[in-house]
């Protein structure tokens, strides 16, 4: 099965290579509405309701993973930060340059080749570093780190996986 999804990963990660798709082509991705968080007042998040942004992307990121690619998901997510959509399409294009057979080994906002197909739930929150990390529903070990902060007034998500997120913050496996 991992063999399997690292092809089907493999195979959408040549495909952004190639002319960029719309989503106008039937693929309808519902994400909701960011005016529902409460700003931030300052870069980290300060209310634990706030982690929900968190949760809300990477569980549409799940729910779309078979009909979009991880670089058009982003782009068109109005739960990204802008620095996490240019950090992630550096990433992608860097991974394609240093091996264009292979490109990225793993799916970089899982730091994994797998994932939790049911989702995410909160595991840990904390509200003055604006960090979450979200575990697995039905599978408990599987974690990803998330960071949220404040921009043009919505908590957006800054940082998943091993995309703008510090080493010492990543989720070790």
């Amino acid at each position: 099965m991992k063999y399997i999804l690292a092809l089907v990963f493999t195979l959408s990660l040549l495909a952004c290579q190639s002319e960029k798709r719309n989503l106008s082509e039937g693929v309808a991705i519902e994400l909701p509405n960011t005016d529902l968080y409460e700003p931030l007042e300052s870069e980290a998040t300060s209310d634990d309701e706030n982690y929900q942004a968190a949760l809300d992307f990477i569980n549409s990121y799940v729910e779309s993973i078979d009909k979009v690619e991880i670089l058009e998901f982003v782009k068109n997510s109005p739960l990204a930060s802008e620095k996490l959509k240019s950090e992630l399409e550096n990433m992608v294009i860097l991974a394609w340059e240093e091996n264009p057979r292979i490109g990225l080994l793993a799916n970089p906002l899982f730091d994994a080749q797998d994932y939790p197909p049911n989702g995410f739930e909160l595991h840990e929150f904390n509200a003055p570093t604006g960090y979450v990390i979200v575990k697995g529903i039905d599978w408990d070990d599987f974690k990803v780190a998330l960071q949220l902060v404040k921009e043009d007034g919505h908590i957006l998500v800054d940082g998943c996986g091993i995309v703008n997120i510090p080493e010492n913050m990543r989720i070790e496996r």
